[in-house]
Formats: C-alpha cells, structure tokens, sequence
C-alpha cells in the first residue's frame, strides 16, 4: 500500500488496483486540494487507469475545485458519502460538472468496492 498526504485536508491511497482519496471531515476542498489529489493520483497511478474511491463525508467543495477534471488516470469514480448531505453534495457536484468517466454514490463501502471491481481488470493489467 502507498500514501501520499494532500495538504493537511487528505491521503490518496493505492492498495489492490483501487486508489482512495480520503478527505478529513469539516473540510472546504478547493482548487489547491484538488490539483493536488490530481498530481497525488499520477504519482500513484504510474501510468496506468485506475479507478477511485472518494470519501465525500463531512465536506465540501468549493465552484472552482468542482471546475477541475479529474485526472486521466482515473477510469471511474464511486464517492462515499453517509448522509443526507453528502448525496446532496454529491449530486450538486455530479450536476455542475460532468465528468469524462462514470461516477456513482455509495452509502456502503462494499458496494462501492464492488462496483469499482466491476471491469477494473483492465486497470491491474496495464
């Protein structure tokens, strides 16, 4: 397993083909954080197309950080969220910016795992 911090907001993970970024709850992300999770997933990712879990509880982002696409390496992205506010958080992001590869919201982690495994293969083998 690899770790790399982001600010003082977050880690990116890579562990089993699956890179996780955690932001810390009470959080406003920005655009600084967000390039930041975005050089953290090229240092990790090595090349390859992963996809990305992202804990989404307990934060927020700010209109610019939503404006910056998510890296190339990342082929789908399951956010993690457990209440009400995170879905709609979620979906405010998922509406303002469309993204370039398929996104979903998860309340349960093994779902979101699972649904991240799903054609990830192709990941671990490039």
């Amino acid at each position: 397993m690899h770790n790399i911090e982001i600010t003082d907001k977050g880690t990116l993970e890579l562990a089993d083909g699956i890179l996780r970024l955690r932001w810390r709850s009470g959080h406003a992300i920005g655009p600084e954080e967000a390039h930041g999770a975005n050089a953290a997933i090229e240092a990790l990712s090595q090349g390859r197309s992963l996809p990305l879990l992202v804990d989404v509880e307990g934060v927020t982002f700010t209109r610019p950080a939503r404006k910056v696409p998510p890296s190339p390496s990342v082929s789908k992205i399951a956010l993690l969220g457990s209440s009400p506010v995170d879905y709609v958080i979620a979906l405010f992001v998922l509406r303002i910016s469309p993204l370039p590869c398929p996104v979903a919201y998860f309340t349960s982690i093994r779902k979101a795992m699972s649904w991240l495994r799903r054609s990830s293969n192709r990941a671990k083998d490039n």
